[in-house]
């Protein structure tokens, strides 16, 4: 008999700069989706498909998986089983702040030169910090996190890549993310921003792997999250984010999150 689906999401409010996910013994499946974070996860048993624009992946244990911010992603099982993994999330605020130090000041954040880390001594040293942050909140362990997440960066990192993101597509994105209580239409951002509706769908494609409306529903998600993490009712969570009623919120979150609201708010740790 199989175990049963296992969900925890850990957060310290003394170490804001990262949370982290455990999923045991899943075979739940996930829609294309992005995070505001950088990501990196990694196996602890099974495999799973990893999907990036750049192509698609089998990830099991022994690398690390990287996502950056914004980017169309999904990691489902193969058919008939389950797998295990963690999944952490780094501010990119905080990111953003370590690659200025490192590399001189940027106004976004650098681009990494891979999807997939086989490092051995990095990939270990982050399991063990992992895991021990997972049992419980320790100041060194924190520290040595921090330490961990600057190496990455400085030997991941692409400090000379010219900016993917036109200016104007980044705009656009942003504008997004300060509306999350309600969803816009692509004709009412078009006529914002004084383009053609197939123009801006076509450059903003081509720049966040999504469509606006895809991008705008990734950002509610996102905030949801925060609110839930609060204890903010299922409800209120809802309409603060623009969901027409709890039935729409709660399809939409499970197919982004593979959890209901509910699901995630009782199994989040802080």
């Amino acid at each position: 008999m199989n175990n049963p689906t296992q969900t925890l999401t850990v957060h310290y409010a003394t170490a804001p700069f990262f949370q982290i996910r455990q999923t045991l013994h899943s075979d739940r499946a996930y829609e294309s989706h992005a995070h505001s974070s950088l990501s990196i996860g990694y196996m602890l048993e099974g495999k799973t498909r990893f999907r990036l624009p750049q192509g698609a992946f089998l990830l099991q244990k022994g690398a690390l998986a990287l996502i950056e911010p914004h980017t169309q992603h999904a990691c489902n099982p193969l058919e008939h089983t389950r797998r295990s993994y963690v999944m952490v999330y780094f501010d990119a605020a905080f990111c953003l702040k370590i690659q200025s130090e490192l590399f001189g000041p940027t106004q976004t954040l650098l681009p990494l030169r891979t999807p997939l880390v086989f490092h051995q001594r990095l990939c270990e040293t982050f399991e063990h910090l992992i895991a021990s942050l997972l049992k419980s909140y320790s100041a060194l362990h924190v520290r040595a996190l921090e330490g961990w997440l600057k190496e990455f960066l400085w030997l991941y990192s692409e400090p000379d890549s010219p900016q993917k993101v036109p200016s104007s597509m980044r705009e656009i994105a942003r504008f997004l993310e300060s509306r999350i209580d309600e969803p816009l239409s692509l004709s009412s951002l078009a006529q914002r921003f004084g383009y053609n509706p197939f123009v801006l769908l076509r450059r903003f494609k081509a720049s966040y792997g999504c469509t606006p409306k895809h991008y705008g529903l990734d950002q509610r998600i996102e905030h949801a999250k925060e609110l839930l993490q609060k204890g903010v009712s299922i409800a209120m969570c809802a309409q603060y984010c623009g969901f027409s009623d709890q039935s729409h919120f709660h399809r939409f979150f499970k197919r982004r999150t593979a959890l209901t609201p509910k699901e995630y708010q009782v199994n989040f740790v802080q």
